[in-house]
């Protein structure tokens, strides 16, 4: 974006910030900024995604921004468990957003065949069955093919026992395999 004074023009500086994919490709130790809206926050942990990708970000403190905020973001790449991941994340600026949507896919195999396509990304499964519950009350999934574990999604067993039928929106978690992370409101 340029300005025009007189007859003379001036330039202006905008910051690029890589786009997920992006920053998914650096190498690890590349400290770097980073865009999107955030899809789900535990304790000093946060996902983000936007067009290109999703990504988790490990932060220095526990974040002040909500889920649904566009947030810019600085922090070094990494791998964890296997995933491209930002570290050391401190908060450059959030503002109100809107939540992505979530990617529809037909079966647990569209995940788990490469599980990093979706990595950080909401998706969303329709007619999964509960087949156990851990002792935090976090579902398996099965589509009667795949199964898949979920994290933080500790259900109500009275109103979900084992054996219910139910669709899910997730985040699209890895660490050395494919989970389901978020909050039990993603289970109907």
């Amino acid at each position: 974006e340029s300005k025009i004074e007189g007859n003379k023009l001036y330039a202006k500086w905008v910051e690029y910030i890589p786009t997920l994919a992006e920053v998914i490709a650096m190498a690890n130790d590349e400290e770097t900024n980073a865009r999107g809206v955030v899809t789900y926050i535990n304790n000093k942990n946060a996902y983000i995604q936007d067009a290109s990708a999703g990504m988790l970000l490990f932060c220095k403190a526990a974040p002040t921004f909500k889920v649904g905020d566009l947030v810019v973001v600085k922090g070094t790449r990494t791998v964890y468990g296997g995933a491209p991941e930002l570290k050391d994340v401190v908060e450059v600026r959030a503002e109100a957003s809107t939540m992505p949507k979530a990617v529809p896919l037909a079966s647990l195999a569209a995940a788990t065949a490469d599980p990093l396509k979706y990595f950080g990304q909401l998706v969303a499964f329709n007619g999964l069955k509960i087949t156990a519950l851990d002792n935090y009350k976090n579902p398996s999934l099965t589509d009667g093919v795949d199964t898949v574990v979920c994290y933080k999604m500790s259900v109500d067993e009275t109103k979900l026992p084992v054996g219910t039928v139910v669709n899910v929106t997730a985040i699209a978690g890895y660490f050395n395999g494919f989970p389901l992370v978020g909050d039990p409101a993603g289970i109907c």
